[in-house]
Order: C-alpha cells, then structure tokens, then sequence
C-alpha cells in the first residue's frame, strides 16, 4: 500500500525542482556568455620561443576574439608548440597562409595570439592542421626598427643648436643684450630730458613751441578748407555762365556769315554801276614768281 504524501514533502519536492531548473537555466546563461556550448577546431602553431604565453591566453582575428591556448609543449627539436581552440564558425577564415603572430598591446606582457588573415582564394586550413607562424620581434629589433639612434643624433644636434643660440642672446655684446642695452640707452636719454623727445617732453618752451606748430598747422588746413569751399561754391556758376555763352556760339556765327555774305553782295553791286566803275583802279598783274635752279653738289 503506498503511503501518500503529505504536504511539507511535497512543497519540498517542489522547492528541489525550482532549484534544479533555476540552476539550469544559470548554467545556460552562463554557459552561452562563456562560449561553453560552442563548437571548436583544433590548430596548433610552431615558435622558437613561448614569450609567456600559457594556458588561457586568448587567441584573435582581426582584434576579435575567437579561441583560447589551450596548452604549451615541447617539441623535439626545443620548439615550443602552442595548441590553439578556435571557435568552428571562424575555422572557415584560417587560410594556408594566414599567419599566427604573438602579439601584445604594451611591450611587456598581456601577450595574446593574434591570427592574420590570409587571401579569400586560398583554402582553408583543416581541423588539426598546422597555422603557419612567424617570430615576435625583441626589443633590441623594434629600437632598430625606429631607428632611435638616429632621432637621438638628431635631438643631440637639436640641443646643441639651442644652447649655442641661448649662449649667443646671453653674451653682453650678443644681439639681445646689445639691442637691450641701446632701449636701456634711448629710455634714459629721454627721461633725462636730453635729445629731441626727451626736450619735448620734459621742455616746457619746446613743448610750447610744438603747440604753437600745430595751431599754425591747423589754422592753415582750416584756410585750405574755406578756400576749397568757396571754390567749390564759385565754380558751378562759372561754368554754368561758359555753357550759356557757348549755346549763343553758333548763332553769332550764323550772323557774322550772312552779314560778310551781304557786304559782298553790296561791293558786287558798286562795281557793277558804270559810275564807279570807271573810276575803280585796274586790277594789278598777277606776280610771277621765279623758282631758282637747284642746285648741284
């Protein structure tokens, strides 16, 4: 006979199940942001150094992660033989000839593997193959890559230059202190009263003089300024006085021809009356004039 139960073990029984499916579904959550449910393909890659890698070090593409080392070993020949786990949807991207390279953000530590990608033509490199590898560059390479001996030659030179040139504006004949000792020189001159300025300034008849100057030189502008005005007042009228007589021009003319044309007409007439003809002087022959031979040279 089975014996039911009662309700503390089945409020029990249910608080175990909550539990059981609370943890799995922390576990599917955690597992997913993990990567725990992925698929992975296994390379390995072949360097003359481990340059610390170790177990956990994660493994990128383009910056991105996509695997993890999983462990180091030894080879025969003293090559260290780093496996990699590389997630399955990026197995299609690691070509023949990608290249696995140790890399690091600083130049000591934070080491991680980073694979560079190959060309899209070539094929890809099955699961357990071999990724090609090429060595990380030592600190001695990378300074003889910048070339840092020749940008310390040219800062020493740089250096050497600027302490000539300090030298040079600190010399009391140097130009900067030469220059300085002359304003020295012009500024004392002045507040001492000496020399043109300074009479100026501090000479109350010159001072007065330079004033009565330009009362003259005022006044003198101010005449200029009538005069102009009263030139630019009497001109118009002028000029408007020619215009009106030069109108009448052509009518003076009019009359002066028609008046000459008419004289004429009247000594016609007199010559013509046999009274005054007769008494009228002949006409006088007319001159010949004689050209001389040119001559001969």
């Amino acid at each position: 006979m089975k014996t039911p139960y009662t309700q503390r073990e089945k409020l029990a029984g249910l608080f175990i199940l909550a539990g059981l499916l609370a943890g799995f579904a922390i576990t599917v959550v955690i597992g997913g942001g993990q990567d725990w449910f992925r698929s992975y393909n296994r390379y390995y890659a072949i360097f003359n150094n481990g340059y610390g890698l170790e177990s956990g070090v994660k493994v990128k593409y383009l910056r991105t992660d996509i695997g993890l080392v999983t462990r180091l070993e030894l080879t025969d020949n003293n090559k260290v033989k780093v496996h990699l786990s590389i997630r399955s949807d990026f197995a299609d991207r690691v070509k023949t000839d990608s290249v696995a390279n140790i890399n690091s953000p600083t130049l000591i530590g934070s080491e991680f593997v980073d694979i560079l990608p190959g060309s899209a033509r070539t094929a890809s490199i099955p699961a357990g193959g071999q990724i090609p590898a090429v060595e990380r560059k030592d600190l001695s390479e990378l300074v003889e890559d910048l070339h840092l001996d020749v940008m310390l030659a040219r800062v020493e030179d740089t250096m050497t230059h600027v302490a000539s040139l300090t030298g040079q504006l600190q010399e009391p004949t140097g130009p900067l202190m030469g220059t300085m000792s002359d304003i020295r020189q012009m500024t004392s001159t002045v507040v001492s009263g000496q020399g043109s300025l300074g009479k100026v300034l501090y000479d109350i008849e010159a001072y007065g003089k330079l004033n009565h100057s330009l009362d003259d030189v005022n006044a003198i502008t101010g005449n200029v300024s009538a005069l102009t005005g009263s030139l630019n007042r009497g001109i118009p009228p002028i000029l408007s006085q020619v215009e009106q007589g030069t109108r009448h021009l052509p009518e003076i003319g009019r009359g002066a021809r028609e008046g000459i044309r008419g004289a004429n007409q009247v000594l016609e007439s007199v010559k013509r009356n046999f009274l005054i003809r007769g008494n009228l002087p002949d006409d006088p022959p007319p001159e010949t004039l004689t050209v001389p031979a040119r001559q001969r040279f």
